[in-house]
């Protein structure tokens, strides 16, 4: 049996009218004010483009699930550690199945307080999946082990889902491209890791829309086994 999954996308918030989209399940924005305060606001447009086309590549995959737009980037793909931090806190909050970050730090300051909240989620059964540069990108939150690191490996497309790197602090790759926009060529559409840790949430919430009990150590390990095994069809080819 098929169970729906509520999937929060930390981004620069979600257009729901896009043909790619079709609807969100809501959204909410945070922001800085002159103060220095974290406000919270219920306009969550994409002034970009970036999160409408994560949920696109999300929508694709799990039709039915309920997609959740947390906006914390504006016209460029950054946010101070306070709006994210408060977005993450806000979508831990939420107990959704899974929460997409297209997005990480290297400042070892801010390591505690990403990896309390992830460890949170973590042990209430939401996965995270964060995007990364590469497998040797020591950024936070994906190189924790509460979540699943993603970043763009050349090696994959839309047929070879993802690959392991085992041993590396992010330990899967997958395709970094978003659904084709008709008559824009590919390059010039969106790229990167952020659209390799979308392919990864995707696939991840096909797999517990059937298992919804799972949490993410199981995540982690199916995902393994499905690498493992593509990468033993293409060397039989």
């Amino acid at each position: 049996m098929s169970h729906t999954l509520d999937i929060v996308i930390i981004d620069s918030g979600v257009n729901p009218w896009h043909s790619h989209v079709q609807g969100v399940a809501g959204g909410i924005s945070f922001d800085l004010d002159e103060s220095g305060e974290v406000l919270p606001s219920d306009d969550f447009r994409d002034e970009t483009g970036h999160g409408t086309a994560i949920a696109g590549v999300i929508r694709e995959s799990v039709p039915q699930a309920r997609l959740h737009a947390v906006r914390i980037f504006r016209r460029e793909l950054e946010a101070p550690m306070a709006v994210l931090r408060t977005a993450l806190e806000w979508a831990v909050e939420q107990r959704p199945k899974m929460i997409h970050l297209s997005l990480g730090t290297e400042r070892e300051e801010y390591r505690p307080a990403l990896e309390e909240l992830c460890r949170r989620a973590f042990e209430k059964g939401t996965v995270i999946v964060a995007a990364a540069r590469g497998p040797e990108d020591r950024v936070y939150p994906g190189v924790f082990d509460t979540v699943i690191g993603v970043c763009w490996d050349r090696s994959c497309d839309t047929e070879r889902a993802i690959v392991y790197h085992p041993g590396k602090p992010v330990e899967f790759g997958a395709w970094g491209r978003p659904r084709p926009l008709p008559g824009l060529p590919e390059e010039m559409n969106f790229k990167g890791s952020s659209f390799a840790a979308a392919r990864v949430t995707a696939l991840a919430a096909r797999m517990l829309e059937e298992h919804p009990q799972q949490g993410t150590d199981w995540v982690r390990q199916t995902l393994k086994t499905i690498a493992e095994e593509e990468n033993a069809h293409g060397e039989r080819e």
